[in-house]
């Protein structure tokens, strides 16, 4: 939100902060539209300052330069950055800095992606890498569905229309799923990875984690063996919907499902639980009718209860009416008129 100095005269003051505010706001709604993502790769060499060699706070502040043009960048504290080489790096574009008396706009750093000179695996070597955990057994998925208003995690960024996506579909069954947003980056493998530990130290725990998010070259990042090799350790299902259907990741591969979209993880999750109402509704309507075929086996054994008492009773009363004739006629006979 920006920062107004709200007047009476003139409601549309801002103060620098405001101003900061909006400008990112401008720049990340300018990326999605162009870009339909919010970090992009760059290359360009990364210098030291020489008055900023440590890190401020959690921030370290440095200047990339490519084709004699520099722009002043920041990346968390923890990140290793390679001084004086050239890079490329995946960034955020439209941080805004005040410098010498002007607003201008940074570079934030979300990782380091290939260093000069260092060769990338393939997608197929990757492939070839990940055998033996794309083999290992995948789990059911489909227990989501059987669980009572199963709990649903959905990792996306905190921007995008992966989230509406993938919720959308689910208007209707609100009532019998709980759905939660764990936000991130999801181009950063490394957060990517902190939030699914935390996820899995949740309490409640989740039925389900799905990771989410539009198309994009950044989408290959994920492909990272530190977030491939805790995602074989996974105690929860996982599921990806990453990008449009011309991507293809080693991660899908590794989880236990995947798709292409997410709206079509949406769809799935709409027709499960579309099956699981009905298979509850049908186990209901079973209980009703045995309930009302005991009901009325009951009812049927009451009234011949009912029957065979009064019948009971019936042959009580001849019984006894007979004994006593038998009397009388004994006492008649053999003590005679008195």
């Amino acid at each position: 939100m920006t920062e107004a100095l709200h007047s009476e005269t003139d409601p549309h003051v801002f103060g620098l902060k405001g101003v900061i505010s909006l400008y990112q706001r401008g720049m990340e709604a300018f990326l999605q539209r162009e870009n339909h993502m919010l970090p992009v790769r760059i290359r360009g060499m990364v210098v030291q300052k020489k008055l900023r060699e440590k890190p401020r706070g959690t921030w370290q502040y440095f200047t990339i330069k490519n084709a004699g043009l520099s722009l002043e960048a920041r990346a968390q504290s923890t990140i290793d950055l390679p001084w004086n080489q050239e890079v490329q790096l995946l960034v955020l574009l439209g941080i805004a800095g005040w410098m010498q008396n002007r607003l201008v706009p940074q570079l934030e750093v979300l990782s380091v992606l290939q260093e000069e000179g260092r060769r990338r695996i393939s997608s197929d070597e990757l492939l070839v890498k990940w055998q033996a955990a794309i083999r290992q057994p995948k789990r059911d998925v489909e227990s989501v569905f059987v669980a009572h208003e199963p709990l649903v995690l959905i990792v996306t960024s905190e921007v995008g229309e992966a989230w509406t996506d993938v919720t959308s579909p689910l208007a209707e069954y609100r009532e019998i799923i709980r759905v939660q947003r764990a936000p991130v980056r999801v181009s950063d493998p490394q957060a990517v990875g902190q939030v699914l530990k935390q996820a899995w130290q949740k309490r409640p725990t989740p039925e389900l984690i799905i990771l989410t998010r539009g198309g994009g070259d950044a989408v290959v990042n994920l492909d990272n063996d530190e977030l491939l090799q805790l995602v074989t350790q996974r105690p929860i299902p996982l599921v990806t919907a990453i990008g449009h259907t011309r991507d293809h990741l080693v991660l899908d591969r590794v989880v236990d499902k995947s798709f292409a979209t997410p709206r079509d993880c949406g769809l799935w999750l709409r027709d499960g639980l579309a099956r699981a109402r009905r298979r509850h509704q049908e186990i209901q309507d079973a209980k009703e009718r045995k309930a009302h075929q005991n009901l009325l086996e009951l009812t049927g054994k009451h009234k011949q209860l009912q029957h065979e008492l009064r019948r009971a009773r019936r042959q009580t009363v001849v019984l006894g009416i007979v004994i006593g004739i038998v009397l009388l006629t004994f006492v008649y006979f053999f003590l005679g008129p008195m």
